[in-house]
């Protein structure tokens, strides 16, 4: 399934993606689920999978995209977790431990609306990433069991302020600028996505592809970034974890042309969907 945020007719929604557009599963379910993540806590998508017969309610043109779980408590972040990443960027060599950081949920755009150039950066820059959605709590996490706490993916722009990134050793300041970065469309649940690990991200800018990786360059698989982090704070769900971004963001690159307002930024992962957000001015 495809589970989706969005907001249609003055109403703030949820449901299901289908062929013909959006089956509206909180016109059914809200009373005993208000949102989506409420469906994702107690464990009930089998009554979202038993409406997939049901006529589409809206036109997938016809909504305005929310972020997947709009009321997102944690949104953790794994930095620089890609080999060739190192290769293109890093110098002495990849991570012996994970570099995780926190992002806020006002950091971001949904799918088809505009992320922000902030007006106190000068070097803003794309990050194609895999992010895993956490189907239910849990601490001390085993990777053996870890993807079992998955219920889904989506992807992420993580939009990130290199000219903050050199400020310090902190990243919170760059990594969490008013909507500088996007996440969306929906959220693929697990039986669409097979393994993360075998997962290939494109990052296009204005249609010209700038990332092209697969996920199995990952430093950290997702099953470790799972598992880490549990060691650390309760994982609730509805929580996401980006996994990082691979080699091909203009860091990386000679010229430095950094995004600016009016490029269109397209995040592609083929078994979960694409997600496009414009830059605009802050």
């Amino acid at each position: 399934m495809k589970l989706i945020s969005y907001k249609a007719d003055g109403k703030v929604c949820y449901g299901m993606v289908t062929d013909d557009g959006v089956v509206d599963a909180s016109a059914r379910l809200a009373e005993q689920y208000p949102t989506l993540r409420d469906v994702i806590a107690a464990d009930a998508l089998d009554q979202l999978k038993s409406l997939a017969g049901e006529a589409a309610d809206h036109a997938l043109d016809a909504i305005e995209y929310d972020l997947p779980i709009p009321n997102v408590q944690k949104i953790m972040c794994a930095g620089r977790n890609y080999r060739a990443y190192h290769e293109v960027v890093e110098e002495g060599g990849p991570l012996k431990y994970p570099s995780i950081f926190g992002r806020f949920v006002s950091g971001f755009s949904a799918h088809n609306q505009d992320i922000l150039d902030p007006k106190a950066g000068e070097q803003f820059d794309y990050e194609g990433e895999l992010v895993a959605v956490i189907g239910k709590g849990g601490r001390h996490i085993s990777e053996d069991n870890a993807l079992d706490y998955i219920v889904g993916y989506t992807i992420m722009n993580e939009g990130s302020v290199r000219d903050w990134m050199a400020m310090g050793t902190q990243n919170t300041p760059a990594k969490n600028f008013y909507r500088s970065g996007g996440i969306g469309p929906w959220i693929a649940t697990v039986d669409e996505v097979d393994d993360p690990a075998v997962q290939h991200i494109y990052t296009r800018r204005n249609g010209t592809v700038m990332q092209d990786a697969g996920t199995d360059l990952m430093i950290f698989d997702t099953k470790y970034l799972i598992a880490h982090t549990s060691k650390f704070t309760q994982l609730e769900p509805g929580d996401m974890i980006a996994t990082g971004s691979p080699a091909g963001s203009i860091i990386g690159t000679e010229k430095k042309d950094w995004l600016k307002p009016g490029d269109v930024v397209e995040v592609e992962i083929p078994s979960i969907g694409k997600l496009s957000n414009t830059v605009a001015a802050e």
